[in-house]
């Protein structure tokens, strides 16, 4: 055993000696600092992460945006979704194909771009058309669903015969009587002929199944409407209040005592004049 007091030797000359090891608290100390910067670590990688994230969802939503605008506004405008075929529902005939002439501006147009005005605008000229409805059928189809006017009397003009529905449109003008359609009259002079005309048609509509039919009506106020049935029978029938009441006590007339009548009285249908 060495002296003591003696100084230690190394066991291995020329090596330093190892560091005692720490003590009880400064390990502590070491683990608590090891923590401390790992939570700081994770919390700078959170902070990171969030400004990163924010970025990320707005790049994305703006991705979405774009393909959800843009693909469909490149479609309805490109050349597959072009105009090529117009269809007419609702008319035949010669009116179908005036209607069809008359939308021919719209072919070649993209199928979204073709408004109720644009076609509203076309139709303008064509009288025989009351309304419509528009109906867009991609690709390349554009359907007009039409409503046409119904023709209610003729009248006699320097132009010909003007078949003429319930608002006084001029459907047509033909150069010979329309067989079938009341011929109306109105006197020249007439104070109101525009409530004449309108008691007329009154008084036309309320006998349209009339058997025998109406072939001739002469306004010569709202409160003078005369008829003229196919047999040659000539009807009284005042203004354009009670139409049904008319309609029915005519028929009445017809069927029973008056049938051999040439002048039926049926103003006041209540009290049923003939002769």
């Amino acid at each position: 055993m060495p002296q003591q007091g003696a100084p230690v030797r190394p066991l291995h000359p020329g090596r330093p000696l190892p560091e005692p090891p720490p003590a009880r608290d400064d390990r502590r100390a070491i683990r608590s600092a090891v923590r401390a910067r790992r939570r700081a670590e994770a919390s700078e990688r959170h902070r990171l992460g969030a400004l990163r994230h924010p970025r990320i969802a707005a790049g994305a939503a703006a991705g979405v945006l774009v393909l959800l605008v843009g693909v469909p506004v490149l479609l309805a405008f490109g050349p597959v979704f072009l105009v090529r075929t117009i269809q007419v529902s609702g008319v035949s005939g010669a009116l179908a194909g005036t209607v069809r002439s008359a939308l021919h501006a719209e072919l070649g147009r993209p199928v979204a771009l073709v408004g109720d005005q644009d076609v509203a605008a076309a139709l303008r000229g064509v009288p025989g058309v009351e309304r419509f409805a528009l109906v867009r059928r991609p690709p390349s189809t554009l359907e007009v669903a039409v409503v046409p006017r119904t023709p209610v009397v003729q009248q006699r003009t320097t132009a010909g015969w003007a078949v003429l529905d319930a608002a006084r449109v001029t459907i047509s003008v033909q150069s010979a009587p329309v067989a079938g359609l009341p011929r109306l009259t109105i006197p020249g002079g007439t104070a109101q002929p525009s409530e004449a005309y309108a008691a007329a048609v009154s008084a036309v509509q309320a006998l349209a199944a009339a058997d025998p039919p109406v072939t001739g009506v002469r306004a010569a106020s709202a409160d003078d409407v005369e008829l003229t049935l196919r047999g040659g029978q000539r009807v009284q029938w005042g203004g354009a209040e009670d139409g049904a009441a008319k309609a029915e006590a005519l028929h009445a007339a017809l069927q029973g005592a008056a049938r051999g009548a040439t002048e039926i009285d049926v103003s006041s249908p209540g009290v049923v004049l003939t002769r």
